[in-house]
């Protein structure tokens, strides 16, 4: 793998899972307003798939009365879903594939019972760099096995040296 790229220029696109999200918490929780300050001073959006954001879709009880934490962030513009991915895209559906096979050997679990929503990350992703809609692409994700496979199978898919994992907990952490 070549050196790792500046995470914060301009032609790079932040692709997001649940994890994130829910580790920051509520609307009014420190992480959750550190995560919406470094997007914005950072000019960064968050794109997350569909399926994350039918993840995050369920209002905790908590939260602001008809108003989720996810729905908060994309009318506030630092978060947004992104159409689903062209699956007759044979670089997405390879990427999709090699992911599955790469969290299923790590995780020792069968390839059926890996989460949709990692796969749609590495789609979204892949088709984001595939289209030339982004240069880079940083993954955040608190799922180490997913944020590793997805790397690997950009980088065995013509993606090397143009994605980096984010652990979610670790950008957390530094942003708190």
């Amino acid at each position: 793998m070549s050196e790792p790229f500046d995470l914060l220029q301009e032609d790079v696109v932040w692709v997001a899972d649940t994890g994130l999200f829910v580790a920051c918490g509520r609307q009014q929780n420190n992480k959750y307003t550190a995560l919406e300050r470094f997007a914005r001073r950072n000019d960064i959006t968050f794109v997350i798939p569909e399926r994350v954001y039918d993840e995050l879709g369920g209002a905790p009880d908590r939260s602001t009365p008809g108003q989720t934490p996810i729905n908060s962030a994309i009318n506030a513009g630092w978060v947004t879903v992104a159409d689903e991915p062209d699956y007759t895209n044979s670089t997405v559906s390879q990427v999709m594939d090699d992911v599955r096979t790469f969290i299923a050997r790590s995780s020792n679990r069968r390839e059926d019972q890996i989460e949709k929503a990692d796969t749609a990350l590495a789609a979204v992703t892949a088709e984001r760099l595939d289209t030339g809609d982004a240069a880079f692409a940083c993954i955040v994700t608190t799922d180490i096995d997913a944020g590793e496979g997805i790397v690997s199978a950009l980088s065995r898919n013509e993606f090397d040296a143009r994605v980096q994992f984010k652990n979610g907990f670790e950008l957390i952490e530094e942003i708190t």
